[in-house]
């Protein structure tokens, strides 16, 4: 290929890569400035009477950080009765036998048993309302899942016999994995309250950060323009990259 061609497009192909980076970079700034935006102009409060007046006066959005706790705390019936918990959840695993046959490039067959743990299903259970600042609200409207973490089956089931420790062995070849969210967890959240109660911003469920209010707040206020410069350096990256193979390839082409 002649340098003119060459040259012609690898400008083409770095005009196209700029343009590109333009409207994706926009898209993005524009997306993070209506985040911004919907945070700045949100009511914040940490005060139980000025959020609860917020709700009672449709005062639209609302930002706080604050204590939920389970109004009706749950457990499974394997579990000891003091155990109670804000969410449960297990997860049943067998221990199952696999067959494998490989060929190799004689045509000779090998055929090879193995056991490994595999998830059967999993089960879980909801307190069916939550408490915020003396109120209460059904728990299905709020996504509290980033809390669940895994607890030793020992210090929850009753019964134990000889096996239990990180699972609940059932026998031999059948075990309980146990994941928990406890009675109480503090947390922030963006809610709208425009029909006198708490309603997502948008999706179906509000969801519930375990971050600080002010790490939440700067995160969500200025944490947006990071992420544009770092995917758009990721970009041209790759673009550059892409350009530097590119350039050798040419010369082989006729």
């Amino acid at each position: 290929m002649s340098k003119r061609n060459k040259y012609l497009i690898l400008i083409t192909t770095i005009i196209f890569c700029v343009l590109v980076d333009i409207w994706i970079g926009t898209t993005l700034n524009n997306h993070e400035k209506q985040h911004v935006s919907l945070y700045r102009t949100a009511l914040k409060t940490t005060n139980k009477d000025r959020f609860n007046y917020i709700i009672d006066s449709h005062q639209g959005n609302v930002v706080t950080n604050t204590k939920l706790t389970a109004a009706d705390p749950v457990r499974f019936h394997e579990m000891k009765s003091k155990q109670k918990f804000f969410a449960v959840k297990r997860t049943l695993e067998e221990y199952t036998m696999h067959t494998e046959t490989t060929t190799d490039s004689k045509g000779r067959t090998t055929t090879r048993t193995y056991w490994t743990w595999d998830d059967q299903g999993t089960d879980s259970k909801y307190s069916r309302r939550l408490e915020i600042f003396g109120r209460k609200y059904k728990t299905s409207n709020f996504d509290i899942n980033s809390y669940f973490a895994h607890a030793d089956a020992e210090k929850l089931v009753n019964n134990n016999n000889g096996l239990s420790g990180y699972y609940h062995y059932l026998d031999s070849d059948t075990r309980y994995k146990y994941e928990v969210i406890p009675v109480s967890i503090t947390g922030s959240f963006i809610a709208n309250t425009n029909r006198g109660t708490l309603a997502p911003i948008s999706g179906e469920r509000i969801k519930i950060s375990s971050e600080h209010y002010k790490d939440y707040l700067n995160y969500n206020l200025h944490g947006g323009e990071k992420k544009v410069i770092l995917v758009v350096v990721l970009l041209i990256l790759i673009e550059i990259l892409g350009i530097a193979y590119l350039y050798p390839v040419l010369d082989e082409v006729y």
